[in-house]
């Protein structure tokens, strides 16, 4: 007789207990109560629990009955660490490693199409009924550009596969040797930072926010930039430079604009000086909105593994910190 595990949805991810209840009709899927707080109550037979983050940490604090399994909608996984110095005892932690990377993906190359094709220029002469072609005069060929990614998971992939599409050549860049991956021209390691971020044109940054991580651009490291300037994308961690160092490297002109959606600090400051540089365009975290169908997908790809007692993907690691 085949076990039924019960499955607690307690996520503010519209519709999201819906379509996971569609892709597991046979599972007991159950919701999470909110109570007078607002916060979730999760029942205490859950054995595998699918939610946000907070919900998952509470629950675990309070008191986490028969669960066995957490999977975060969650891609990051900072406030993990900074709520358990070690790994919950007889809790398999899991985070979103998939489910984002086609949306990333997409909003790395619109930006860089806006950026290319001078778009936002090009919108305020429309507002000040100006009739200039001198924006484009210097317009490039995505052909002609090097996009370098730092961090080669599957987010990444996802990112490198569409710049490659549209014809860019991309790099990536690891902790660790890797082997080829198709969908990047070249990959290299932190021991090589400088020489990789010199050549490249664009650099997107998706690494996680970890103690090797905390600062990996800030000081000068990006002076090795100045010869072509490229656009710093970060769609990772905010924490990788400090808003001085992001200023300073603008200000040296050693890159040339910076297309910001994380921040170490969020919501940004009003006074943060980000909000209002020439060369900065910023958004509200949102390069990957958690969209129920995607990630549901990915969590059932999890739960199939676990009811197949197989390792589950993207367990959260104590010792490299995501």
């Amino acid at each position: 007789m085949t076990t039924k595990h019960v499955i607690c949805v307690s996520s503010t991810v519209p519709r999201l207990s819906s379509v996971v209840r569609q892709l597991l009709p046979s599972a007991e899927v159950i919701d999470a109560t909110p109570d007078t707080d607002g916060k979730f109550e999760i029942p205490l037979n859950t054995e595998v629990l699918f939610g946000d983050t907070p919900s998952i940490i509470s629950h675990i604090k309070k008191e986490k009955g028969e669960l066995k399994w957490a999977q975060s909608t969650w891609a990051g996984v900072e406030s993990i660490f900074k709520a358990f110095t070690k790994p919950p005892e007889g809790v398999i932690l899991t985070r979103m490693g998939e489910g984002f990377g086609r949306l990333m993906a997409e909003y790395v190359v619109g930006h860089i199409f806006v950026k290319e094709l001078s778009v936002l220029n090009l919108h305020q002469q429309q507002k000040e009924k100006l009739w200039d072609k001198s924006p484009v005069q210097g317009r490039r060929l995505l052909t002609s550009l090097t996009i370098g990614i730092l961090g080669v998971g599957s987010i990444s992939t996802e990112i490198a596969r569409l710049c490659k599409a549209v014809g860019m050549t991309v790099w990536g860049l690891s902790r660790s040797t890797k082997k080829h991956i198709p969908a990047f021209d070249h990959l290299t390691t932190l021991a090589d930072l400088s020489s990789f971020l010199a050549g490249c044109d664009y650099i997107c940054n998706v690494l996680p926010g970890t103690p090797e991580t905390t600062n990996m651009l800030s000081g000068d490291v990006l002076k090795c930039c100045k010869s072509k300037r490229p656009i710093f994308i970060n769609v990772g961690r905010g924490s990788i430079i400090s808003e001085e160092s992001l200023l300073s490297a603008l200000e040296n002109k050693w890159i040339g604009g910076a297309l910001l959606d994380v921040f170490s600090k969020e919501p940004l400051p009003p006074e943060s000086p980000l909000w209002s540089h020439s060369c900065v365009t910023v958004t509200p975290h949102i390069s990957g909105p958690s969209v129920a169908e995607s990630i549901a997908e990915a969590f059932v790809k999890n739960y199939e593994k676990y009811t197949n007692k197989q390792r589950l993907n993207y367990i959260i690691d104590w010792t490299k910190g995501y």
